[in-house]
C-alpha cells in the first residue's frame, strides 16, 4: 500500500506543481447530468440548444479526434457529454474516473446527438486510480466484491438492481403509511435477543458490564409498541444473524416488519398481497416480472396451502400417516439435519427440503406445527397447529407471519418448553420482561415479517442477495495479498 500511495502523491504534487489544485472545494451546477438527460429522453433539448450551463460529473469514456475531444460525464445511470477544444491545456491531465466541471452552451453534434461545448473546463476530483475498463468487472473476482462503489460504476446491472431494492423499500414504507401503520424504531442492541431462532452477535457494553446483542428481529418491541396502544406499527431496517453466508444468506439483512393489532394471520395475507402488488407496480410498472426461466405474477390472489398438502403435493408421502421412525429414515436418505427430534420439526425440515423448490408462483404455506414457533397463537381449528404461515416465490422463502401469541401464561410455558426441547445455542431466549409486559394486556394481533432483499432478487432476477445488497459480507482471508496491499 506504501508504494501506492507514494506514486498517488507524486501525481498529485505534479498536478499542483502546475497550478492545478486537484480537490476544489465547490463547483456551482445549474444543470445536473441526470436533467440533462431526462431533457434528451423526452426529446425537449432543441429548444434548450445555445443555452449557457454548468454541469459536472465523471469521466467515463474520453474520445480524442483531431479537432474536438468528446468527454461523457456520468451520474446516477445517466450519461451527457462535453465537447471540449484538443487544445485545452487541462485535457493532459484528465482521464477516466475523474469528476469533471463543464460551463458552455448546449449543441447539437454532427451525429444529431447533444453536447456541452466547453468554453470552460474544471478538474474537481483526481481520480488517482484511473477506472478499469468499463463494462470489464468480473463478478467473482475479489476486486468486484470488496471495492463496491467501483462496482457500482462498472456495472450497470448491479447499480440497477441496488437502486430498484432502495425504491421498494421506499415504495413498502409508502403502502404501510396509506395503511395507517406508523413506522416507529426499536433497538438494535438489545440485552435479550429474540423473535426468531438464531444465533446472535454478541457485544459488550462496558458502561454496564453487561454482554447485549445485535438484534435478531425487532419483532418483541414492535409487540411492546402494541402493547402500549399503537394499534398499527411497522419498521424497516437491518437485522443481524450470525450465521451462513451464501445466495440466499447474509448476516446483515433487511427486514419489513408490522403488526396490527385485532388482526389475524389472513390479515396479514391480504396486507402482503396488497403491499408487494402496490410496491411493485410503483417501481418496475408492473407485477409481473422474470426469473430465471420463469414468469413470477406477484397480483394478489396467491395460491393458500397448507404445509401438511404441500408435503404430499411435492414430498411424495402423507405426513399423516407417517410414522416418527419413517420420518427419521427420510431425514436420514435426504441428509437432513435435525439435533433435537420432534414430529412437528421433522415435518417443517421436509417441506424445506422437498416442497420450497417447487413454489414459483407467490405461494402462502398455512398452519404449521406448533413446535415451529413458541411466538405463535395455536391454531382455533386444528390441534398441534399454529396459525402462521410463510409466504413464497421463486422457490424462496420471502415472508413469515404468525396470528400472535398474547396469552402471558402460554408465551411463559412456550418459551421455557423451547429451552427443555432445543440446546442453549438453539432455544427461543426466555424473555420475562417480555412476558411481563405481555401480563398487561395485548389485542389480538396479526404480525408479519418479510425479507426485503429476498423479495428484491427475485424482482431483479439476481442469482444471489449479494447482486442486491450494496455491500455484502466477504472475508478478509479471501481476498489475494496484492488487493490488500
Amino acid at each position: 500500500m506504501d508504494s501506492k500511495v507514494a506514486e498517488w502523491r507524486k501525481l498529485l504534487q505534479t498536478l499542483r506543481g502546475a497550478g492545478i489544485e486537484p480537490y476544489p472545494h465547490a463547483f456551482q451546477v445549474s444543470h445536473p447530468i441526470k436533467t440533462l438527460g431526462e431533457l434528451r429522453r423526452q426529446a425537449l433539448l432543441d429548444a434548450w440548444l445555445g443555452l449557457r450551463i454548468r454541469t459536472a460529473g465523471r469521466a467515463t469514456d474520453i474520445r480524442r479526434h483531431p479537432n474536438v475531444v468528446f468527454i461523457d460525464l456520468y451520474e446516477d445511470g445517466t450519461r451527457f457529454q462535453a465537447m471540449v477544444d484538443p487544445k485545452e491545456p487541462l485535457l493532459e491531465h484528465i482521464w477516466r474516473g475523474d469528476y469533471v466541471g463543464v460551463e458552455g452552451i448546449i449543441v447539437k453534434t454532427q451525429r444529431g446527438d447533444y453536447a456541452v461545448k466547453a468554453e470552460g473546463l474544471y478538474l474537481l476530483s483526481k481520480a488517482v486510480q484511473s477506472l478499469p475498463e468499463w463494462g470489464k468487472a468480473d463478478r467473482e473476482s475479489p476486486f468486484y466484491m470488496r471495492h463496491r462503489a467501483v462496482a457500482m460504476i462498472l456495472d450497470p446491472t448491479l447499480r440497477w438492481r441496488i437502486y430498484t431494492r432502495a425504491r421498494l423499500i421506499q415504495a413498502f414504507r409508502e403502502a404501510m403509511w396509506r395503511r395507517g401503520f406508523v413506522e416507529i424504531p426499536t433497538p438494535v442492541l438489545q440485552p435479550i435477543y429474540g423473535g426468531a431462532a438464531a444465533r446472535p452477535f454478541i457485544t459488550k457494553i462496558w458502561a454496564i458490564d453487561e454482554e447485549w446483542y445485535l438484534r435478531i428481529s425487532p419483532e418483541l418491541y414492535l409487540k411492546r409498541y402494541i402493547i402500549a396502544g399503537f394499534p398499527k406499527v411497522f419498521e424497516i431496517g437491518p437485522q443481524f444473524r450470525n450465521e451462513d453466508i451464501d445466495a440466499l444468506h447474509n448476516p446483515e439483512f433487511w427486514s419489513l416488519e408490522a403488526y396490527q393489532a385485532y388482526a389475524d394471520y389472513n390479515d396479514m395475507m391480504k396486507l402482503m398481497e396488497e403491499t408487494t402488488y402496490e410496491a411493485l407496480t410503483s417501481v418496475l410498472g408492473t407485477p409481473i416480472v422474470k426469473y430465471g426461466d420463469t414468469t413470477i405474477n406477484f397480483s394478489p390472489g396467491w395460491r393458500r396451502i397448507t404445509l401438511t398438502d404441500a408435503l404430499r403435493e411435492y414430498g411424495g408421502f402423507d405426513p399423516d400417516k407417517a410414522t416418527d421412525d419413517q420420518l427419521k429414515d427420510k431425514l436420514k436418505e435426504l441428509q437432513v439435519p435435525l439435533k433435537t427430534y420432534s414430529r412437528g420439526l421433522a415435518l417443517v425440515k421436509l417441506f424445506e427440503k422437498l416442497a420450497e423448490k417447487h413454489l414459483i408462483q407467490p405461494t402462502f404455506v398455512v398452519d404449521y406445527p406448533e413446535e415451529s414457533t413458541p411466538l405463535c397463537k395455536p391454531h382455533r381449528a386444528k390441534p398441534g397447529l399454529v396459525e402462521r404461515f410463510e409466504a413464497f416465490a421463486g422457490g424462496h422463502e420471502i415472508a413469515n407471519a404468525y396470528t400472535e401469541l398474547n396469552d402471558p401464561v402460554k408465551q411463559y410455558e412456550f418459551f421455557k418448553r423451547e429451552e427443555e426441547l432445543f440446546p442453549k445455542d438453539e432455544a427461543h431466549p426466555l424473555d420475562y420482561d417480555f412476558v411481563e409486559d405481555l401480563s398487561f394486556g395485548m389485542p389480538p394481533t396479526g404480525g408479519i415479517g418479510i425479507g426485503i432483499d429476498r423479495l428484491a432478487m427475485i424482482v431483479t432476477g439476481a442469482e444471489s442477495i449479494k447482486d442486491v445488497i450494496p455491500f455484502p459480507i466477504v472475508a478478509r482471508r479471501a481476498l489475494p495479498e496484492d488487493v490488500e496491499k
